[in-house]
């Protein structure tokens, strides 16, 4: 079993079921046989860490996944407090990356992240590496936040704080430069914030760039798309180091695709 991208025909190791996207049938299908299969014997690179964010009593499908594979003990978990705070995996990523010894570092979503293969996170990991670049995003169809309808962006002037006009001026440039993907072809032009891989001392320079950005204190997801407005400031700065995964060649960001651009192939 395994999902494909369509456009490009890459078969990724990691599934994000992001949006609405964890509620389609398909999705059901694939997690149901995905753990319907019998427990095998994983492997993460030793040179890569791989982290989640978490609320501490809940049980997370990403967790279940690395339990399936025997390999529990590579995930690390940031802890996470209710109510859910989006800014909240910024800055605690930021101190958390300052720990990792390896030389790469991957963080994927907890909850809608599903890794296909005994050896997944290694695949991503090689992906990653034939690239040449610093960091790698996840790519989707979904633009969030939204400039054109303003959906996940809260209204300068309606208790936004001063800096929104120019957190919006930044995100026009930000869609230029998913442009360019959409030039090359592909629908999966913006970049997502729950799945990247990097190299680890790059990727703890970028968090310090983005508690720069970011506001202080609890901020609901709808002032900037939660952490993905931000990030994709961060990245559009620092492109062509940072990228999007626009053939999903890494990571398959499942939101706002038809049976056009993914597929489930139970094979």
């Amino acid at each position: 079993m395994y999902f494909k991208q369509k456009e490009s025909g890459a078969v990724p190791s990691i599934i994000h079921a992001n949006g609405p996207s964890k509620f389609e049938d398909y999705w059901d299908k694939a997690v149901s046989l995905f753990f319907a299969e019998k427990p095998i014997k994983g492997q993460v690179d030793k040179d890569l860490t791989v982290m989640t964010w978490s609320i501490p009593d809940e049980r997370t499908l990403l967790e279940n996944c690395f339990k399936q594979y025997n390999i529990e003990d590579k995930l690390v978990v940031i802890p996470m407090s209710r109510p859910f705070d989006f800014l909240d995996k910024i800055r605690k990523m930021a101190k958390y990356l300052k720990t990792v010894k390896t030389k790469y570092v991957m963080a994927l979503d907890a909850t809608d992240v599903m890794t296909f293969g005994y050896d997944a996170c290694d695949e991503a990991l090689q992906r990653f590496k034939a690239k040449n670049v610093k960091a790698v995003f996840g790519a989707e169809i979904a633009e969030w936040p939204n400039l054109k309808t303003g959906q996940g962006i809260t209204k300068p002037h309606s208790g936004a704080p001063l800096e929104m006009n120019s957190w919006i001026n930044e995100l026009k440039k930000v869609r230029r430069i998913d442009e360019v993907y959409a030039w090359l072809g592909s629908s999966f032009t913006h970049i997502c914030s729950g799945c990247w891989i990097g190299e680890t001392r790059y990727m703890e320079e970028f968090y310090a760039e983005l508690m720069d950005v970011i506001p202080e204190g609890f901020q609901p997801e709808g002032l900037f798309g939660g952490d993905q407005g931000f990030i994709q400031i961060v990245a559009a700065r620092r492109y062509p180091d940072v990228i999007a995964d626009f053939k999903s060649e890494i990571f398959l960001n499942l939101s706002g695709t038809t049976t056009k651009e993914a597929e489930l192939i139970i094979d």
